[in-house]
This record gives structure tokens, sequence and C-alpha cells, in this order.
């Protein structure tokens, strides 16, 4: 994302604002996978209490991602999410 596409979503829906990419975050997971790929039966699991966005938590999914949970709410999200 650039800088003018942030500054109109800002102006659009007010700040404070919170924007998440999901490129960034999918290119991010390929590259973290592809740094690891020799590594047997590889798991990365999501730290829920990082960010329990569910939008986020349901694209951590689509990409094979485990999750990694404290509570049981936390357990709740990754549920709706789509974990299982």
């Amino acid at each position: 994302m650039n800088t003018d596409t942030l500054l109109k979503i800002g102006q659009e829906f007010g700040a404070p604002l919170y924007v998440y990419d999901a490129n960034k975050i999918t290119s991010q997971y390929e590259r973290l996978t592809d740094a690891f790929k020799g590594v047997p039966k590889l798991r990365l699991n999501y730290a829920c209490k990082a960010l329990s966005n569910l939008a986020i938590l349901r694209l951590m999914n689509s990409l094979g991602s485990g999750l990694d949970t404290v509570s049981i709410q936390e357990v709740r999200l990754g549920l709706l999410a789509g974990f299982r």
C-alpha cells in the first residue's frame, strides 16, 4: 500500500484506524515458510494474542498456518476463523 491510498482510507473512515495489507502478510508468511522448506513436517503457528482480528485469522488459516492460543476466547475465535 502506498501513502496516497492510506491517506484516502484515513479520510474516508477517520482516525485512529487499523489497516492491514493481506498481500504483505501473505508474502511475509510465504517468505518465512520458504526459508524453512527443508524442515520436514514444518507447521508454523500464528499467535492469536498478537492480533485476534477475525479477518486476519481467516487469512492465516487459508495460508496453512496453525494457531497458537492461550485462552478459551482465542480458541473460539480460531474455530470461527475455520481452524480445526
